[in-house]
């Protein structure tokens, strides 16, 4: 009889630790794949407004290789399942799941973070257009391995790229204002 009341404890530990493992990992994974839904529907708009720009793409082999670590933590998972011993099973399966939905996620999230649509007065960059007339300010950031850079807009909204992403927008920027600047002398000149 103690046996099987030892059984159960493990059966309600495995089930809860289980479901909050698979529940955080999926909501993450979850937000990741609203955000590539809603790029995509805003993205069409913007094709329909804006039909000529330019795709940028930083770095597109991040959501491929992510796509590809899902595949390979899904399998491992199979293969420890048919594998381990009893004991190890549901530990060592549930964090090779865990791991392949977090990496589900993260080829959604890279595949929309990683890229950005330039126009003559701005960009589209997730799931809205930001001027270049509205970026203020410029700072680097560093977050665990990559560096970032933070932009900050007129009306007081942030948003973060990649160093080189950020370098390339801050110099548009420059361009674009050295360009109004000269119009607005040649007009005084005349």
């Amino acid at each position: 009889m103690n046996g099987v009341r030892e059984s159960m404890d493990a059966l309600w530990v495995k089930l809860v630790v289980g479901l909050i493992f698979v529940g955080y990992t999926g909501y993450t994974t979850y937000k990741s794949i609203r955000l590539f839904v809603t790029f995509q529907k805003k993205f069409a708009n913007f094709k329909e407004v804006h039909k000529k720009y330019t795709l940028y793409v930083d770095n597109g082999f991040l959501w491929i290789a992510s796509g590809v670590l899902a595949g390979f933590s899904f399998v491992m998972a199979f293969y420890c399942y048919a594998n381990t011993t009893v004991d190890q099973r549901f530990y060592v399966v549930l964090a090779y799941f865990c791991i392949g939905i977090i990496f589900v996620g993260l080829a959604f999230e890279t595949y929309v973070r990683k890229r950005c649509f330039f126009i003559e007065e701005g960009i589209f960059y997730v799931d809205k257009i930001y001027r270049f007339r509205s970026m203020v300010r410029f700072e680097a950031r560093k977050r665990s391995l990559f560096k970032n850079i933070r932009i900050l807009m007129a009306d007081g909204e942030k948003f973060e790229v990649s160093k080189k992403l950020g370098l390339k927008l801050e110099e548009c920027t420059h361009t674009r204002r050295e360009k109004k600047k000269s119009k607005q002398k040649e007009k005084h000149n005349v």
